[in-house]
Order: structure tokens, then sequence, then C-alpha cells
């Protein structure tokens, strides 16, 4: 019965329209894990390229660039397996369903953003432009304070880690998205994703 019911659902989340980029079915959530399992000992940084994007302004493509990660529905699964792999623990349909939950109808960029005052992303606006029309975060999750570090010439840089969620409804999933945040230092950074070829 119990794997009926679970038949059930995923057949129902395979015609949703509330999950990332491509819809979500047993063939897409099965791939996602094993995609998570196969390569959960390539560190974090090479498993998460295929849905990264640097700052396009970025002279140097490498770990002090900004960049920004989407999250899609695959990636979120993928994500999950990598971790309960490395943890020793099974990962099951269960698993993938409660993270799909959590995520329903949003689409999700975790990004990584240097300024020159701890104060640099108070009050930042975001928003994703595409086609010519401007989509405002539904939620950010922004750092008070960013954290400080030394950079490659011996300056004090800051460092925040932030999240960007915006509904999935209100965006075209097979046109290209600028993802773009212009921070109170007056600087515009911005992230290019071809959502298109992004799984």
């Amino acid at each position: 019965m119990r794997f009926f019911t679970l038949t059930v659902i995923f057949l129902l989340l395979s015609f949703s329209q509330t999950f990332a980029i491509s819809p979500v079915n047993i063939d897409v959530i099965k791939e996602a894990q094993d995609y998570g399992k196969s390569n959960a000992q390539n560190q974090l940084k090479d498993f998460l390229l295929p849905w990264m994007s640097y700052e396009e302004k970025a002279i140097k493509l490498n770990d002090t660039a900004e960049r920004s990660y989407l999250y899609t529905s695959f990636l979120l699964i993928a994500t999950d397996a990598r971790e309960k792999n490395l943890l020793g623990r099974n990962v099951t349909a269960l698993d993938s369903e409660s993270i799909l939950a959590d995520y329903s109808g949003l689409l999700s960029f975790s990004t990584v953003l240097f300024g020159g005052k701890q104060d640099f992303t108070q009050n930042a606006n975001v928003i994703l432009k595409q086609a010519g029309k401007e989509i405002k975060a539904y939620q950010t999750v922004i750092p008070s304070k960013a954290e400080k570090n030394t950079g490659e010439s011996g300056q004090n840089t800051f460092t925040a880690q932030c999240y960007f969620y915006f509904l999935e409804k209100d965006i075209v999933l097979d046109i290209p998205i600028i993802l773009l945040i212009k921070t109170n230092d007056k600087i515009e950074h911005s992230f290019y994703f071809d959502i298109a070829k992004i799984k």
C-alpha cells in the first residue's frame, strides 16, 4: 500500500508546475539521487558546478569571484542524497518528497557577494530580469553584517552568503534569467542563468 501511495504522489508531482526548471517524476528523482550518491566524494564546489554562475564582471573565475547557485528541484534532491551518503545513511523516496515539499513553488538561489564595508548588503534590492520583465524577490535572507576576511592584496574585504527566493509562477522556465542585486555601496552584482539548459 505504501508503494502505491508513493507512486500516486510522484505521479501528481510529475504533472505539477510548482517545481523548478522541469517537471519532477520518479525517473528524475532517481537520477538526482544517483548524482548525489555517485558524486558525494567530490568537493562541494565541483558537485555544484553545473548550477553555478559567476558574477558577469568577474575577472578571475575562482573562489575569489562572486558566484550564485540556482537550486533546482534536481539539485535539492541531489544535495540531500550527497549529505546522507556522506553520513552513511540511506536515501529514500520520502526524503526527496519532503525536500520538494519544502521548496514547492520557489526558485531558490544561494549567492556569495563581496564588498568593502561590513553592511554593504543591507537594504539590497534583488530582482530577476527576464525578457524585459523585472521580477521582485519573494523572500531574501541577507546577513545584517558581512563576514570580515583579508583579500589577496592584504586589504580587508567582507563576504556575505545570501539566499534569494522567487515565485516560480512568475518565471518562464525556458528563457534565460539574470539575477541582479543592487547593494548599498551602489554596485550591481549580476548572474546569468540559461535555465532551459539546467537540470
